[in-house]
């Protein structure tokens, strides 16, 4: 493979009007049918090797002197002559300078008999003060140009008036010394200090060469500036130049990189590129290195003067160094320029030359142009193409040849094994040290989800939002990757990519054909993506690209509104709208097209329009049976857009193994749902909550059907809250939890579906003790009918995770009966009773058999009593609650307790709660917010908390550290005698004054002992002690705190099956 270089298009200094631009479409589907394996590396394609002339000369008996002899006899003498005003020319280009001894310490290999290589003259200057021609000798060993073809002769006496250029001379008979020609002649190149000669681009009239070489006594490159009159002459002596340039570097050590620059180059790049070779080459820019423009303004002049340039290449990032000295010689801090190795957009290659240009562009930005020159041009376009292949192995070899002109073919990057994920964790880095943005949070589950292993982008730590280059570095580093088999961005914010078009400045085309190449785009379908916006582009290149993503995870990614549940008469809601969702469109694309293997999507809470539900049932209905998972919660559907979807989804029913269609604005009638499902044999996830309407002659759907054509189902979870169920969807369900094809259910959840007691006794007698499984019975009226089902409780006739939210107890007998029943239980896990409580105040009777349940059970170990936050009397334990919480004194198998809005803080007294928190040795997480708390009773309850050696989670509230505020200020008020609305305008200035005094020390004094708390948890979180801690994954998801140390990995039952990977966050 070899890196083909394309002609000369910028001698005139302009941009590039073809390479800036895409390949046409045909020419890369044309890809498709070349074998993309790679066989060979980088080639130097150039110039071919010129016939050395050394192996024909006579050999000559001479004596030799070394080096050092040969150093000290060099003078240089300066120049009267004026090299013009050219603009391309450095100050001191007609200054003569001396070889360096940093070249072969051995006798030169020519000896002393100095061969001619070529001679002949310059094109004269046209100031009348100069009138003679400039002559031009080029030996093995420098470039030396003379004032008069005379003075030439004279050293050279080989050179005669019948051949003014020579090809090759023979030697000069006597022996002459490197002093006597450089004391006739204007200025001495060594040969092995030239950093590059190319054609000069400037607008002289003559046809010129620029010769530039490293000035190592003035620490800076200087410029050579030769004018010819015929362009052939020009081309002729470049290329003898440069061939004799490589015989000379062939034959002697490399040119070493001046120390300073060196160390000075690692010591910047040293902090952000550790145990990273540094690899720096000298170049030359030909043109200062700003934004690529359409008209290039005129170069201002000397820009380059007493400067060198070097270009230095790290793991992910490239610098092109600017040094500098005064005319005192004093250094200056070199002027830097970075860029990601991933943002190189183009390589151009000059045919036969040393000239090439590197575009690199961040991405909604407009690129920038590297117009350079360098006898290791072929050195760092090697490099560049090494660094891309290694930095997105993942990618395939047509996306290299849109940067690269790739003649032939190359190896195939091996993608990395073990935790680089099949090269993720590589791209990622250098995308984001690319972008220069900072690092983002993600992880990778192996258990837990339909087609592990999945990517999943986590929130950021500091709860912003992604910037768009940080998004757009994980769809890129994720882009053609085969590893993942489905990918998560729930919850992950996308606005700072929504409305986002990057086309006009944007060189690569975007991805049209997939990473085998069995998969592409057709014209069409590849204009529309190429005009669309970057985050159409972003998904399609995720979904095309990559051939093993089987789901995706979208909910939630272009909105940020409630995630509440909507009731049927929200008129305020409002309804479908006609713009669109942005990250739909290319899914019906890819669907449409079949050029995708992602059947599975989760669109969940993001505000579908009328054109993507028009999109997804024509596609539905026009490609029947195709869809594993689909889930559109909260989407803000109306009637018509969810009865118009149904019609795709119904045509979906016989491969459709997850449904989510819950909580949007309206619902579906129930005979439309169940001639549906009852043909949906694979589902294994239903979820109609809030999405069904209508009453129903027979059952909803029939999970324990033995048809020939299909046999019983297997679901996981089912979902059908908020739907009044008939009695023969009820009877069906318990006929189905009988059936051993109901072991995999999971969740079943049916909240306030108007279950009455004798139907939750039906459904927890046909479960069976100790089913793992949650089974959710909240907001159903229990104790109408019977309430048998306590009876199965305390006979532990109970799943291991139970929900009772919100259970309107008329009898306080009932609910006393439920507290004796859950104290003997010994199957019921995890419960949660947020709402659940007496029909009044919890009375003396109540509180003693709290306290007992606290003191006597010992098999629960997550615990939610919380209050109903929107009820303010009702359903709060209050005073009850606090007395009986001593029997958590004892009580060492709870693991998590909350206890939420119950206006503990009413009781005045605390000592229970504190002595709780004081002695307890077994609960890890306690959860007290929203009880009104004045800051003495906070103040007591952290010094409490102080005592306690296990607990790892205590969440803090500002609404806490508010309502105390507030109520200092109401007490204030109340002692001085103002009624609480007007007593602003009524006190004056000074009692104000001791107002806001008094409420900034609360407010302070609230901060004060919130941290002690954090100091508390922190010392316990970094107790080895407490690193033992098992909890259940399902508990700790339960108990939402984002704040739990990092080490806390959750345990899951044998029915999780699948390892574990547990990835720090970048």
């Amino acid at each position: 493979m070899d890196l083909k270089p394309v002609p000369p298009r910028m001698a005139d200094g302009g941009e590039l009007p073809i390479t800036q631009r895409r390949a046409s479409f045909s020419a890369m589907k044309a890809l498709r049918l070349r074998s993309f394996s790679i066989s060979s590396q980088i080639s130097s394609s150039s110039e071919g090797d010129l016939p050395s002339p050394i192996t024909s000369r006579r050999r000559t008996l001479t004596k030799n002197r070394t080096f050092e002899t040969l150093k000290e006899d060099l003078i240089r003498r300066p120049s009267g002559s004026s090299t013009g005003d050219n603009t391309e020319r450095a100050s001191i280009s007609t200054r003569p300078t001396s070889p360096s001894g940093t070249g072969s310490r051995s006798n030169s290999v020519y000896g002393d008999a100095i061969t001619v290589f070529k001679s002949g003259p310059l094109q004269p200057e046209t100031s009348i003060l100069k009138s003679r021609k400039e002559f031009l000798v080029l030996t093995p060993l420098a470039l030396i140009k003379f004032r008069s073809r005379s003075a030439a002769v004279e050293r050279f006496p080989q050179i005669t008036a019948s051949n003014i250029t020579i090809g090759a001379l023979s030697p000069v008979d006597s022996t002459s010394s490197l002093k006597d020609y450089a004391s006739s002649g204007e200025l001495y190149v060594p040969l092995e200090k030239i950093v590059s000669a190319f054609n000069d681009e400037g607008t002289r009239p003559s046809f010129g060469i620029e010769v530039w070489w490293s000035d190592q006594k003035k620490a800076a490159f200087a410029c050579l500036q030769l004018d010819f009159s015929l362009p052939h002459d020009r081309d002729e002596w470049l290329k003898q130049i440069r061939h004799t340039i490589k015989i000379r570097t062939k034959s002697i050590l490399e040119e070493p990189t001046p120390s300073n620059v060196e160390i000075e180059l690692k010591q910047i790049l040293g902090p952000q590129q550790k145990d990273v070779q540094v690899e720096i080459y000298p170049v030359i820019p030909r043109r200062p290195y700003t934004t690529a423009r359409t008209n290039s303004a005129e170069i201002r002049k000397g820009w380059r003067d007493n400067s060198s340039f070097y270009m230095a290449f790290a793991k992910n990032i490239c610098v092109l160094a600017q040094f500098t000295r005064t005319s005192s010689s004093q250094k200056i801090n070199p002027n830097l320029v970075q860029f990601g190795l991933v943002t190189l957009s183009k390589v151009n290659i000059i045919l036969n030359d040393e000239r090439f240009d590197l575009i690199f562009r961040l991405p909604l930005e407009k690129p920038s142009k590297l117009e350079l020159s360098s006898r290791h041009h072929r050195s760092i376009s090697s490099k560049l193409y090494k660094a891309d292949t290694y930095l997105k192995p993942a990618w395939p070899l047509w996306t290299r040849r849109e940067v690269f002109c790739i003649d032939g073919e190359a190896p195939q990057m091996p993608l990395p094994n073990g935790e680089d994920y099949g090269g993720f964790r590589t791209t990622l880095e250098a995308f984001i040290q690319g972008y220069n943005c900072a690092p983002v949070e993600w992880t990778v589950q192996w258990k837990g989800v339909r087609h592990p292993p999945e990517f999943c982008l986590l929130e950021p730590k500091d709860r912003s939002k992604y910037t768009a280059l940080q998004l757009l570095a994980i769809f890129r580093a994720l882009r053609f990757n085969d590893f993942f088999k489905s990918l998560s961005f729930r919850g992950i914010d996308f606005s700072s990519l929504s409305g986002a078009f990057d086309n006009s400045s944007r060189l690569e085309s975007t991805v049209w054909l997939s990473r085998t190449g069995k998969r592409s785009l057709t014209r069409p379908e590849f204009e529309l993506v190429e005009n669309s916006s970057v985050l159409f582009q972003e998904i399609v290149a995720l979904l095309l690209g990559s051939e093993s993503i089987r789901h995706i995870d979208l909910s939630s990614v272009l909105s940020k509104e409630s995630t509440t549940s909507l009731s049927d008469d929200s008129q305020s809601a409002p309804s479908p709208s006609n713009q669109g969702c942005e990250v739909v469109p290319p899914i019906i694309l890819l669907w449409k097209s079949l050029q995708t293997r992602c059947n599975s999507i989760s669109l969940d809470g993001n505000p579908l329009g009328v054109s993507d539900i028009a999109g997804l049932s024509r596609v539905l209905q026009n490609r029947p049976d195709f869809l594993k998972t689909f889930s559109i919660s909260r989407c803000r559907l109306d009637e018509n857009a969810l009865a118009l979807l149904w019609e795709g989804l119904h045509e979906q029913r016989a491969t459709i193994e997850s449904l989510d269609v819950s909580h949007n604005l309206c619902r579906v009638e129930a005979e439309r749902v169940s001639e549906t499902l009852h043909d949906a044999s694979r589902l294994r996830h239903l979820n109609l909550a809030g999405s069904i309407k209508g009453n129903l002659s027979g059952p909803l759907f029939r999970p324990w059907s033995a048809a020939s054509s299909f046999g019983p189902w297997r679901l996981e979870e089912l979902n059908l809250s908020r739907w009044k169920a008939n009695f023969d969807t009820l009877c069906g369900i318990m006929k189905f939890v009988e059936l051993d094809e109901s072991r995999s259910l999971r969740r079943l959840i049916l909240n306030n579906c108007g279950l009455s007691g004798e139907m939750a006794t039906g459904i927890l007698c046909r479960l069976g003790a100790g089913r793992d499984m949650h089974v959710s019975l909240s907001e159903n009226p229990l104790e109408a009918g019977s309430t048998d089902w306590i009876d199965l409780i305390h006979g532990n006739e109970a799943p291991r995770m139970l929900h009772l939210d919100m259970i309107q107890f008329q009898h306080e007998s009932n609910f006393n009966r439920l507290l004796k029943a859950l104290a003997q239980n010994k199957t019921i896990e995890f419960l949660s009773m947020v709402g659940t409580g007496p029909p009044n105040r919890a009375s003396s009777k109540t509180s003693e058999l709290l306290s007992d349940f606290f003191e006597s059970n010992d098999t629960l170990r997550f615990l939610d009593l919380s209050g109903y936050s929107g009820k303010l009397e009702d359903a709060h334990l209050g005073w009850g609650l606090s007395g009986a919480m001593g029997g958590l004194k004892q009580n060492s198998t709870l693991r998590q307790f909350r206890v939420r809005n119950h206006d503990i803080g009413a009781a005045e007294d605390v000592s229970e709660l504190c002595r709780v928190l004081a002695a307890n040795k077994g609960l890890a997480m306690f959860d007290c917010q929203n009880n009104n708390f004045n800051h003495h009773q906070f103040a007591k309850i952290v010094h409490a908390l102080s005592f306690n050696q296990q607990i790892i989670s205590f969440p803090l509230s500002d609404a806490d550290r508010d309502y105390a505020v507030q109520k200092e200020k109401r007490s204030f008020v109340q002692n001085q005698g103002q009624p609480d609305r007007s007593f602003q305008a009524k006190l004056s200035k000074s009692v104000e004054g001791r107002l806001d005094g008094l409420l900034k020390w609360v407010d302070e004094y609230w901060q004060s002992e919130a941290k002690k708390v954090r100091d508390i948890l922190q010392r316990n979180r970094d107790d080895p002690v407490n690193r033992l801690l098992e909890l259940e994954g399902e508990y700790i998801d339960a108990w939402k705190d984002d704040t739990l140390p990092s080490w806390l990995v959750p345990t899951s039952r044998t029915r999780d099956k699948g390892k574990e990977t547990s990835h720090s966050p970048q």
